[in-house]
């Protein structure tokens, strides 16, 4: 008797439904991707936010000792030290960064750095760093000191056109400081950045200026080349970020916000000009710097 056939079971799959299987595979991916990388710029974003809450309350932490909050660039009556240092300098203490400002020594303001200090001025600061702003560790724009992103209102924490310190204290900013910008963002990929420590002759090291809105774009890829720090292009005092849509900052009362990068900004306004040129009540984010117009805030931001 003939022995029964094997049948085998197993069945490969054809080449169509392979092919099926890759798309819908890709498809899905597609789809999943997306939804990570916005994950991902949120949860960039909210540590970008507490970074700044905590710069804005090294800052409150300033006043208390000193009686106003940190100066921009730090000079006196007499003197206005060009370079010099800079509000990034003088919080150190209040960040948890004090063996680091007692290496430098910044007191008296005109204590400049001499060589030896170019190790410690090269330290990049966590919370001085964006995680959405990939751009390098140091800053070729500003004599490679270590990268910041954030800068300080200079309507709020001086020094005048003149140099001299106007730096105010949250309880003298006249039109209330919740009204009131004192820290913002600055990105180093299609912008500047800012420095840290200050030491330099640029005031776009450490201050940003409404002008005619955030997030004006200097180069098409990053990060930018050396002279965009002298280049006359004032966008390099702005605000500016890689977040979505807007940027985010710190108001004087010490609360966090992000700004949408469509808020009403006065479209004939330089980046050039220091002080810049009263506003007209219609533009809200002249209105957030200016620390004593009297505008009431007209709109949402």
């Amino acid at each position: 008797m003939p022995l029964p056939q094997r049948m085998d079971s197993r069945r490969g799959f054809t080449l169509i439904e392979l092919l099926v299987v890759i798309a819908i595979i890709a498809i899905l991916i597609g789809l999943l991707l997306p939804a990570v990388q916005k994950v991902r710029e949120a949860a960039a974003r909210m540590r970008c936010q507490n970074n700044l809450k905590q710069l804005v309350l090294g800052c409150h932490n300033y006043q208390d000792s000193f009686s106003a909050l940190p100066p921009g660039w730090a000079t006196n009556q007499l003197t206005a030290p060009n370079p010099g240092w800079t509000w990034g300098s003088l919080t150190l203490p209040f960040i948890e960064q004090a063996a680091l400002f007692q290496q430098l020594n910044p007191l008296p303001t005109s204590n400049m750095p001499t060589a030896a200090a170019q190790p410690l001025l090269q330290q990049s600061l966590s919370v001085h760093t964006c995680p959405s702003d990939s751009g390098q560790r140091l800053n070729v724009a500003y004599a490679n000191y270590a990268k910041s992103n954030y800068i300080i209102n200079r309507q709020v924490a001086g020094p005048n056109a003149a140099g001299r310190p106007v730096a105010l204290s949250i309880q003298t900013i006249a039109d209330g400081s919740s009204n009131t910008i004192l820290l913002g963002e600055r990105d180093y990929t299609f912008n500047t950045g800012a420095i840290w420590c200050g030491i330099i002759n640029s005031s776009g090291s450490f201050e940003g200026r409404a002008g005619r809105g955030m997030n004006q774009r200097m180069a098409a890829n990053g990060p930018p080349p050396v002279n965009f720090a002298s280049d006359g292009d004032c966008r390099r005092l702005g605000f500016a970020s890689l977040h979505t849509g807007g940027c985010n900052f710190a108001l004087a009362d010490g609360s966090v916000r992000f700004i949408r990068q469509n808020i009403e900004a006065n479209p004939a306004e330089s980046w050039c000009t220091f002080p810049p040129p009263a506003a007209p009540a219609s533009f809200l984010f002249q209105n957030l710097m200016n620390p004593s117009d009297g505008f009431p805030l007209v709109g949402d931001f």
